[in-house]
């Protein structure tokens, strides 16, 4: 009985530990310095542009 309690904390941790590595290699790939270089984000509206869009 204690083997099959062993063989459940075990697994429950081997999956614990795949999925930091797979969050870990998903973080990594969606890198948010490397993204803002690639497509900057837009200038910030001014309050000109605003009162434009805002009629």
């Amino acid at each position: 009985m204690f083997f099959l309690y062993a063989a459940t904390i075990g697994f429950v941790l081997l999956l614990f530990l795949l999925m930091g590595i797979f969050l870990y290699n998903v973080s990594q790939g969606l890198n948010k310095k490397d993204a803002i270089e690639i497509d900057p984000l837009p200038p910030e509206p001014t309050e000109e542009t605003e009162s434009i869009h805002a009629k």
